[in-house]
């Protein structure tokens, strides 16, 4: 399953699926069992395919934290909640490309990259039947800066918006942003636009949805934090693209239960797990899987604050060559991972991950044992590592490296938490010197402002710097209006630089994993589009 949590101070979300069911930090979800309803009890045949031709069950591992888009987080189980509902200003494709949604067409105003125009689709209208407008974009996105959601660290990209025609919006960016276009799809939730009577009444958009999408929620049968039953949207512009008459999203926090509702026909699509990808694929249910993120430890105690050894690069490349990636991956992740040293991975090669670098810290616990003497620390040394299961399989991971670092004299104690809510104060009140988590891939021109930066956030909550990385990322940042080749030479020597500083330890790239039933067509993923989108899907 995936869990969020909302960083004080704007920094990336915690975000997992696999092992356990877990919370979101603002929202506990209600258990829900697998209803014996469904497709059967809409008043339609069931089928062993959890619908029937114009109904469509499906499940996910929590319920939305909320249902207006600019108060959500931009995890696999919202981005289906919004999805069936807000159509975004640039659809991402499964493919990871870039196609027209709301805007048709999109450009840069000037070789600066700081001024982005968009030019809107005519004729549409939202729900509610008021129509898309230039207005409505900018009134849409004025609202998620001013909510100042989860993903606000992707809105404040703008620095304003304005609308500078009747179907015409510009942009005006906080800097040179060579990702703008990628950042209005619907994996970053902002660039789904909200109708003017939502933004001038948000709090209408917790209990229902204002959007231009396929679909529609009906709050008549929604059941608050067990299931959520979308009807199609009578003013959506291609009725060709809407496949059903119902679709009704199931919460079913457990992996296993959810397998067993694809298995018995109960829903046709579910959020999978690595502990029961095998025995899916064995009963005939298709399994989709891509490579999104790196799982690993993240150091975030770099200057030595809690453990002084930390502040040594020599000890933090120490306990790189200390970790035996093959042989975690091998036994945690099988054929649904790979061994990485990067926090980027494969997919991004222009915007940031350096293949010869993947593999930078071959498991050499000899050499481990040589850098930590000359770190001072011959004996070794002792610190804490902050796990949870719902958090890149936080506590066998931890466990795992635990008995790879023992072997060069680090001992590790491994500081389990029930959920994420638990880890929550810990993290973020500085009292663990690292932790075990994972972190959705993109491009090192985001990664830099929420891993790296002094005040990235959550994920360097010490406000570590470090004057070489700075002026690195500086220069990347520099760089975007200069073209595809300055940009990746650039954030490549970022990339490069991270690593050898051993700033975190990335253990492995891992796999999200979906569970459907084999009849769901358009089911797909791709390493920069891991969340299947919904209204894709058709029989």
């Amino acid at each position: 399953m995936k869990c969020s949590l909302k960083p004080p101070n704007r920094g990336r979300r915690f975000r997992n699926r696999w092992l356990t069911a877990g919370a979101s930090v603002l929202i506990i979800a209600g258990a829900a069992g697998c209803s014996a309803g469904s497709a059967g009890s809409a008043g339609t045949s069931a089928t062993t395919s959890g619908s029937s031709s114009d109904t469509l069950t499906i499940s996910v591992s929590n319920p939305p934290l909320s249902l207006d888009p600019a108060e959500a987080p931009n995890n696999a189980d919202s981005t289906i909640y919004a999805d069936l509902a807000y159509e975004p200003l640039i659809i991402l494709s499964p493919t990871g490309a870039l196609t027209p949604g709301l805007a048709t067409s999109w450009k840069y105003a000037d070789s600066s990259k700081k001024v982005f125009d968009l030019t809107l689709r005519s004729g549409v209208k939202f729900s509610n039947g008021q129509p898309l407008t230039a207005a409505a974009v900018v009134a849409s996105i004025n609202w998620q800066k001013k909510a100042d959601g989860p993903e606000a660290v992707y809105v404040d990209n703008v620095a304003s918006a304005q609308a500078t025609g009747p179907l015409t919006v510009q942009l005006n960016l906080v800097q040179a942003n060579p990702v703008i276009a990628f950042l209005l799809t619907q994996r970053f939730v902002f660039g789904e636009i909200i109708a003017p009577a939502g933004s001038a009444s948000p709090k209408t958009l917790g209990t229902t949805t204002l959007g231009a999408g396929e679909y529609m929620l009906d709050a008549s049968q929604t059941v608050p934090n067990s299931q959520y039953v979308y009807v199609p949207n009578p003013n959506y512009y291609d009725k060709g693209a809407v496949h059903f008459k119902k679709i009704t999203v199931k919460v079913i926090e457990n992996a296993e239960t959810a397998l067993s509702a694809v298995q018995s026909g109960q829903v046709a699509y579910a959020d999978g797990a690595y502990a029961t990808a095998a025995a899916a694929k064995q009963d005939g249910v298709a399994v989709y899987s891509a490579l999104e993120g790196f799982y690993g430890v993240f150091l975030l105690d770099r200057d030595g604050t809690l453990v002084p050894a930390l502040k040594s690069q020599l000890v933090r490349q120490a306990l790189n060559y200390a970790t035996d990636r093959a042989g975690i991956v091998s036994a945690l992740f099988g054929a649904y991972g790979q061994p990485n040293d990067e926090v980027s991975i494969p997919g991004y090669q222009d915007e940031g991950f350096v293949p010869s670098y993947a593999n930078y810290y071959s498991y050499d616990p000899a050499k481990a044992k040589q850098l930590l003497t000359q770190a001072g620390y011959p004996n070794g040394f002792t610190m804490t590592i902050g796990a949870v299961s719902s958090c890149g399989n936080g506590i066998e991971l931890a466990q795992a490296l635990a008995s790879d670092w023992a072997k060069v004299g680090v001992t590790v104690n491994v500081k389990t938490y029930s959920d994420i809510n638990a880890i929550v104060s810990p993290w973020e009140g500085k009292q663990l010197p690292a932790a075990m988590c994972n972190y959705d891939a993109q491009p090192m021109f985001i990664e830099a402002g929420q891993l790296l930066a002094a005040n990235a956030g959550i994920f360097n909550i010490f406000g570590n710097s470090n004057p070489a990385l700075n002026a690195l990322i500086a220069k990347a940042y520099a760089a975007s209006d200069q073209g595809s080749a300055a940009v990746a030479n650039a954030w490549a020597a970022v990339e490069r630089e991270v690593v050898t500083l051993g700033w975190e330890i990335p253990v492995a790239t891992g796999a999200d994993i979906y569970f459907a039933n084999k009849s769901l067509e358009g089911v797909q993923v791709s390493p920069t589009s891991f969340v299947p989108d919904p209204v894709l899907w058709h029989y």
